[in-house]
């Protein structure tokens, strides 16, 4: 049975179709879910992360991009440093290009971004600051309209990063990875 099952799975990875990425003119709309983790005031919380994307293309291989996202991470209050507890949130808005990779069904692509991200909540210091966003990530058309796939972001603040570059930056930054399913318009 094992076998059986395996070999209908290579089977339909490998099924010949026409991929289905974003293509000129088209509209494609992903919800993500997942987890990151978020570092901040020398902690570096495992959270839940959500976003949803807006993806217009250019051409067969560019797509504009916007997404908004938040993410919810769980830290216990530390006395030392009066580091509060509670639930410390990062609020993104971003918006940049994407490029894929067509491949059949699977489609992997590249994403990169800027805009703004919002730490508040059990933070000592709330604040806003200017994001740069990286993302990897995969997408499999189940059929022409629908996916899902997976992406890998890094969400982290440029000038900072530059400056600290060994140790990613010292201000907060964000891992996150995610389960995303779109439609096609």
């Amino acid at each position: 049975m094992r076998t059986v099952t395996a070999a209908v799975v290579v089977a339909l990875l490998a099924a010949p179709a026409t991929a289905r990425a974003v293509g000129e003119d088209e509209w494609q709309l992903s919800a993500r879910l997942g987890i990151g983790d978020l570092h901040i005031d020398d902690r570096s919380p495992i959270g839940f992360v959500g976003a949803v994307e807006l993806e217009y293309g250019l051409s067969d291989a560019w797509a504009a991009r916007v997404l908004a996202g938040e993410s919810a991470h769980s830290v216990d209050a530390r006395m030392m440093d009066h580091a509060p507890g509670g639930w410390a949130r990062a609020t993104s808005l971003l918006g940049g290009v994407t490029y894929t990779f067509d491949v059949l069904r699977m489609v992997p692509y590249a994403q990169l971004g800027v805009g703004l991200v919002r730490f508040e909540g059990a933070v000592k210091e709330p604040r806003t600051e200017l994001a740069g966003e990286l993302g990897l990530g995969a997408d499999y058309w189940l059929t022409r309209r629908w996916a899902i796939g997976t992406t890998l972001q890094y969400l982290f603040a440029p000038v900072d990063l530059f400056e600290h570059l060994g140790e990613l930056g010292q201000s907060p930054f964000a891992f996150s990875l995610t389960i995303r399913a779109s439609r096609l318009f």
